[in-house]
């Protein structure tokens, strides 16, 4: 029975990045499952060519599901579509700007998660694994957070509200963010963003939408 899978999110500007992504990753593991979240840039329409493009692509490739986002869609909701649409109890999502470069990697996560929940690999939501218990207990990603930026600390504090520590971190070598948020041409530039403390770019408007969640009518607003 599995028990991991891989949730991936992507957009237009990554179609070489995921491809290379996808096929080093079933070099070390030709029949675990990988879920795409595939997105729409902001204000735009999904290119037919791209659409296509990535579906004959994973036509390729065992075990290859992708899930089609025909409008821009935020993170938090996608991810929550990743674990959702899961069939093993644990995923590991990341971006599609991540290098998997072990062999091994794989199968020490699996044996991670014989113990853990969920867990942050070195040190970044850019790449962490999330069991569907844990998001049942926490709560699944918050949706009202429309672009990307701000959904880990807001999962994290609620983790931290209930279990009084820090979601763990793992070191696994060879599985490294490439891009670690700077702006460069394959960003959605449509998005105005912010720069963060570490020099990231952030959308703004998940931080102004972050910044009125301790408003009292904050748990009356729908997600959508």
């Amino acid at each position: 029975m599995k028990t991991l899978s891989i949730g991936i999110t992507t957009f237009k500007n990554r179609l070489n990045d995921i491809k290379k992504q996808i096929v080093d990753i079933k070099n070390y593991d030709k029949n675990i499952d990988i879920l795409l979240a595939i997105n729409t840039n902001y204000n735009e329409k999904m290119p037919e060519e791209y659409r296509k493009d990535l579906l004959m692509f994973c036509c390729q490739h065992e075990n290859i599901y992708p899930l089609m986002f025909s409008k821009y869609t935020g993170l938090s909701k996608m991810w929550n579509n990743l674990i959702v649409h899961s069939s093993t109890s644990h995923i590991f999502i990341m971006n599609d700007d991540i290098t998997f470069n072990n062999p091994t990697g794989i199968e020490q996560i699996k044996r991670e998660i014989e113990s853990k929940e969920v867990f942050k690999i070195n040190n970044t939501f850019g790449m962490f694994i999330i069991s569907k218990n844990i998001a049942d207990k926490i709560g699944y990603f918050d949706e009202r957070l429309i672009a990307y930026g701000e959904e880990d600390g807001d999962f994290k504090n609620r983790y931290f509200k209930i279990y009084n520590k820090e979601v763990e971190s793992v070191f696994i070598n060879g599985i490294d963010n490439r891009i670690q948020n700077n702006r460069e041409n394959s960003y959605d530039i449509n998005i105005q963003c912010f720069k963060d403390m570490w020099g990231g770019n952030k959308p703004l408007i998940n931080r102004k939408i972050l910044n009125t969640k301790s408003a009292e009518n904050w748990s009356d607003e729908k997600q959508y």
